[in-house]
């Protein structure tokens, strides 16, 4: 196996000039994190550094990190893990399932799985819109093929669909059928998945339990209160949209979020 050509391979980026790819490390946790996590992510759905690092250490190959030439800027990083899939679009499990429990796929990762599931991508803000999503998915393909693997598929969530149930009474919108609208020029209305069918992305299936997290009442009042502020808004009794992809519900003394993503295969020879 080339490892090797993904370490210190020199890429440029678009703002940024010359940058350095390599396969991110469990010392890279704590800067991942700082530099990148916690600016894409919904603090109850950042990954923590020690969970960054765990992942690295599982799955060494499955993860890219992009930086300036100086190394001491983060622009971009991709987590993946390696599983076993039939094929069967029917039988794809959920985003939290592939990332078990705690999300470091421990529980999930097998080294001889025939597929690779691209789990989570962070661009720093200052570099959005760089092309780094499509560097990542070309290098991901290089490596992909390097571990011998037949798929390349992903559980995408729509980063604009909080704030397109924010206007007006578009909250009531189908997930599905949000995914599925087109702007007038044939690409998806949603950005992020605009630029990954751009990217050769093909549609499956609604991954309609993605991502769950139950809290306590007081440990949601404090998102409310440090968190997208001036969004949270109780659409129906019990339950709350916050500009994010999913929503809210309470049941008695607990808070549950839960989002769909929409599962996604990339093609590769």
């Amino acid at each position: 196996m080339r490892l090797e050509a993904l370490i210190n391979r020199q890429i440029e980026v678009k703002n940024a000039g010359k940058c350095v790819v390599n396969l991110w490390k469990p010392e890279d946790g704590s800067e991942i994190y700082n530099q990148v996590e916690k600016l894409n992510w919904a603090p109850w759905l950042s990954a923590s550094p020690q969970t960054l690092s765990a992942r690295a250490m599982v799955f060494p190959e499955g993860h890219l990190i992009i930086k300036d030439i100086e190394g001491k800027k983060i622009l971009a990083t991709l987590s993946t893990n390696r599983i076993n899939w039939d094929g069967d679009i029917t039988h794809l499990p959920s985003w939290d399932r592939v990332a078990g429990e705690p999300t470091d796929y421990s529980s999930t990762y097998d080294p001889d799985g025939n597929t690779l599931v691209l789990m989570s991508m962070n661009v720093h803000p200052e570099y959005q819109g760089a092309g780094l999503a499509r560097q990542l998915i070309g290098l991901i393909k290089e490596q992909a093929k390097e571990l011998g693997i037949t798929n390349l598929i992903g559980s995408f969530r729509p980063n604009e669909f909080g704030k397109f149930k924010s206007e007006g009474s578009n909250w009531q919108i189908d997930f599905e059928k949000y995914c599925k609208t087109n702007q007038k020029d044939g690409w998806p209305i949603d950005g992020w998945l605009r630029s990954l069918k751009k990217n050769g992305m093909e549609p499956l299936i609604v991954d309609r339990e993605a991502m769950t997290v139950p809290t306590s009442l007081d440990e949601f009042e404090q998102y409310k209160a440090s968190y997208n502020l001036g969004k949270w808004k109780e659409v129906t009794p019990g339950i709350w949209e916050c500009g994010e992809v999913g929503q809210w519900k309470i049941i008695d003394d607990q808070a549950t979020y839960q989002e769909c993503n929409l599962w996604g295969k990339f093609p590769f020879e």
